[in-house]
């Protein structure tokens, strides 16, 4: 899978390149410029010829279940993680969480231009099909394309253009998971898997795994054909961080500075896995089979509060949402990764 690749938005593409200039520092006074013309590239509202994103994204920000309700796959779940503050950060409790709270709301507010881009490139996906729909998740032949396609979309998104500019990359790692699991084990064995490095307290690993319970939860009506041998029902979650760093090199007088991480996790879990791991009337143990990617990225909080204006104000036209507004929902309150 390549990264920095331009992401393909089909017959959104004249939204998606006139998003692309307002990433542009040098392009922010012609965008702005068109923004306020009456005439601009972008129409607003349900009755634009972007109805289908304004719903889509309409819909999303009241979470996973809202998506369901309509028969579509979920946006990718976003999950952050608030790290406790290390000894000898100098600054107070509050105001540790105060500043990380501040980059929590770069990575919501990117994720919602993340998340207009991924909805596009969906229907670049199902116009070459020639199925320009929404696929639905109730039917089993379409069900397993819409997830994969969902999954695919943000990754690309995520480390393709123009969003990759915005952010420095850390190396990717491919993993295998093949483990045997009761129903009772299968949600904290999954995350003791996939949030190892975040050394979690018991009571924080049960508030991630409400928020993937009310996830799965949501997707308990879905139904997968899982007849092909190797088929697979992909997901990919965005793991939301603020890492704290001393920058001077000193322990004796350390500077902290904050930086916004996520996590992007790209997962192919077998079919008859995830058969079996949302249907509540089958108890019996199981094997738990997965292939799954992980890729960290930090944002550059400069160029993000730099492009941000005309970003929002882009997908306010598209959406009738601000970011704030689309991630009420939609973007989980952090989890204390140190609660006792």
């Amino acid at each position: 899978m390549s990264w920095r690749v331009p992401v393909d938005c089909g017959s959104y593409q004249p939204v998606a390149d006139f998003l692309t200039r307002a990433f542009d520092p040098a392009q922010t006074a012609s965008v702005a410029q068109e923004l306020a013309s009456s005439s601009g590239p972008i129409t607003a509202g349900a009755g634009s010829p972007y109805a289908a994103l304004w719903d889509r994204l309409s819909t999303a920000a009241g979470g996973p279940a809202a998506d369901v309700a309509k028969d579509r796959v979920p946006m990718p779940q976003d999950v952050p993680i608030l790290a406790p503050k290390t000894p000898d950060n100098p600054l107070s409790d509050d105001d540790h969480i105060k500043r990380a709270l501040e980059m929590f709301g770069h990575l919501r507010d990117i994720t919602g231009i993340a998340d207009l881009f991924i909805a596009m490139s969906n229907a670049a996906k199902r116009e070459k099909r020639g199925h320009p729909d929404e696929y639905r998740i109730t039917v089993p032949a379409e069900a397993a394309q819409a997830f994969a396609d969902m999954a695919d979309s943000t990754y690309n998104v995520m480390l393709g253009m123009p969003l990759a500019g915005m952010f420095s990359f850390g190396s990717g790692m491919q993993h295998t998971f093949s483990r045997r699991f009761s129903k009772t084990e299968l949600h904290l064995g999954f995350i003791s898997e996939l949030f190892a490095d975040f050394s979690l307290t018991d009571v924080a690993k049960k508030q991630l795994d409400g928020i993937l319970k009310n996830f799965i939860k949501s997707l308990g009506d879905v139904t997968i054909q899982s007849e092909k041998t190797g088929s697979t029902v992909d997901q990919t979650i965005r793991v939301h961080q603020a890492m704290a760093t001393n920058i001077s090199g000193s322990l004796e007088h350390p500077i902290y500075e904050y930086l916004p991480r996520t996590r992007i996790i790209y997962m192919h879990i077998d079919a008859s896995t995830w058969k079996w791991a949302t249907n509540k009337a089958n108890h019996e143990e199981s094997t738990f089979n997965m292939q799954y990617v992980v890729v960290d990225i930090d944002l550059n909080v400069n160029r993000w509060l730099a492009a941000k204006p005309q970003l929002e104000a882009i997908f306010q036209e598209v959406t009738s949402q601000t970011f704030k507004q689309y991630g009420k929902v939609k973007f989980p309150v952090p989890i204390d990764a140190g609660a006792k």
